[in-house]
């Protein structure tokens, strides 16, 4: 079972030299223990870009997510969280 956040939220994310997360901030601060997978998004070039880096991740807790950063402003968002 997941839920998708239709609305993506705003999440405070430490992230390594790389720009890959290293700890999240939902529900108290979470170190990331494993990176899943990863992936970029580049889609509707022709009106407003959109371009987001991707990642599953599993916390230390066990909950796994995916998370973006927006390669515009920097900012990153919770997607979805796997339960």
């Amino acid at each position: 079972m997941n839920k998708l956040e239709w609305q993506a939220q705003e999440i405070e994310v430490t992230e390594s030299d790389d720009c890959e997360p290293v700890a999240v901030m939902f529900g108290g601060r979470k170190r990331v223990e494993c990176i899943m997978s990863r992936w970029r998004i580049s889609q509707e070039w022709w009106k407003q870009p959109v371009e987001r880096d991707y990642f599953s991740v599993r916390l230390e807790d066990g909950i796994i997510c995916e998370v973006f950063r927006d390669l515009a402003t920097g900012g990153w968002q919770l997607q979805r969280v796997y339960d």
